[in-house]
C-alpha cells in the first residue's frame, strides 16, 4: 500500500470517527452550539431527566415504607404524632435559616433522615421522636435509599403548601395535667393491661395468622423487624436500638416475659398498627397487615410468648 492510499484511508477513519461525536456533540451540548433549541432537550438533560425519575421512584418507595406512617401519606404530617415536611419553608430553605443552618436544604434533609433528631423540639405537638435512619448510623437505609428519599422530597418544592408546623407554645393550648401514676418509667415493667382496655372492638379477637414454627414467616418478619423495628427496639428486642437513647419512654423490651405475658395479641397487632399516643411509637399500618404480623412472630420469639 502506497503512502498515499495510507494517508487517504487514515483521513476516512477519522472522519467516521468524527461523525458519531459530531452526532453526540449536538444531542448533548446543542444549545450551547447553537444547533438545538433552547426549548428543546438534549439527549443528556433526557437522560438526565430519566435517571432523575428513578431516583424519585426509589424515594418513594422509601418514603412509603419508612416514613408514612409519622408524617403521613403525601408529608402532610400526623397532628400529635409528627410535623408536616411537604411544605414551603423546609423546602426552600426560609426553615433552616431561621435555625442557623449554614449548608443548603438538600444538605440539611439528608442529615435529618440519617443521623435523626436526638432532641425533640416541641414535645407538646408531635410524640414521636426523629430516628436515625442510615446505616451509617445504625439504620436501616443505605446512603443511596437516603439520597433518593431526599430527591423525592425535594420533589414536592413547586407546590408545596405553606404550612406553620411550628405554633408559638401558646397557640397550642394549655398541655394537660398529668394523671398521677400514668406517666411510663424508662425502663420499668408495667403490664399492658391498662393500655389494652382503649383497643377499639374491630382488633378485638385478632389471632396470629402463623404457628411459632412457622420459619419462613418468620424469616420474613425478621428482614422487615430489621429495617423499620431494630432503630428503636434494637436487632435483639431489648429496646436499646440506637434511637432508643432519644426516647421516653424507653421502646418496648421483647424479651422481657412478665410484660409480654401481659400483652394479648391482639392488643399488640393494635398497638403495632396505630402506634402508642405518648411515646415514640408510630402507627405501622402502611406495611400492610400481613407484613405487621409476621413482625409481631418475630417480636415474640423473643419471649417465647405468643
Amino acid at each position: 500500500m502506497t503512502t498515499q492510499l495510507k494517508i487517504m484511508v487514515g483521513l476516512i477513519f477519522t472522519l467516521l470517527t468524527c461523525v458519531p461525536l459530531a452526532v453526540i456533540a449536538v444531542n448533548d451540548i446543542g444549545h450551547d452550539l447553537g444547533m438545538v433549541s433552547k426549548t428543546e432537550r438534549t439527549v443528556m438533560q433526557e437522560r438526565e431527566a430519566a435517571l432523575k425519575g428513578r431516583e424519585i421512584e426509589a424515594g418513594a418507595d422509601n418514603y412509603g415504607q419508612y416514613c408514612v406512617g409519622c408524617h403521613g401519606k403525601k408529608g402532610e404530617g400526623i397532628p400529635s404524632v409528627a410535623p408536616a415536611i411537604n411544605r414551603k419553608d423546609l423546602l426552600d430553605g426560609s426553615y433552616q435559616k431561621s435555625i442557623g443552618w449554614a449548608g443548603n436544604v438538600t444538605d440539611f434533609l439528608r442529615n435529618t433522615v440519617a443521623a435523626g433528631r436526638p432532641a425533640q423540639s416541641r414535645p407538646d405537638l408531635y410524640t414521636v421522636r426523629m430516628p436515625t435512619w442510615s446505616n451509617q448510623y445504625g439504620g436501616p437505609m443505605r446512603a443511596d435509599q437516603v439520597d433518593s428519599l431526599v430527591t423525592f422530597m425535594l420533589n414536592w418544592s413547586e407546590d408545596a403548601p405553606e404550612i406553620d408546623a411550628w405554633p408559638p407554645t401558646a397557640a397550642t393550648g394549655p398541655r394537660p395535667t398529668p394523671v398521677p401514676g400514668a406517666t411510663p418509667v424508662p425502663g420499668a415493667t408495667a403490664s399492658a393491661a391498662q393500655k389494652c382496655t382503649a383497643m377499639p372492638a374491630q382488633y378485638a379477637g385478632k389471632k396470629l395468622p402463623y404457628k411459632s414454627d412457622d420459619r419462613t414467616a418468620m424469616a420474613q418478619g425478621k428482614q422487615k423487624y430489621d429495617e423499620v423495628c431494630a432503630a428503636c427496639h434494637g436487632t435483639r428486642g431489648r429496646g436499646d436500638g440506637t434511637a432508643a437513647a432519644a426516647l421516653n419512654p424507653k421502646p418496648r423490651n421483647f424479651t422481657d416475659k412478665a410484660y409480654m405475658q401481659t400483652l394479648p395479641l391482639d392488643c399488640h397487632f393494635w398497638i403495632t398498627m396505630e402506634g402508642s399516643a405518648g411515646t415514640g411509637m408510630a402507627p405501622w399500618k402502611s406495611l400492610g397487615e400481613d407484613t405487621l404480623w409476621k413482625i409481631i412472630l418475630y417480636e415474640r420469639s423473643f419471649s417465647g410468648v405468643y
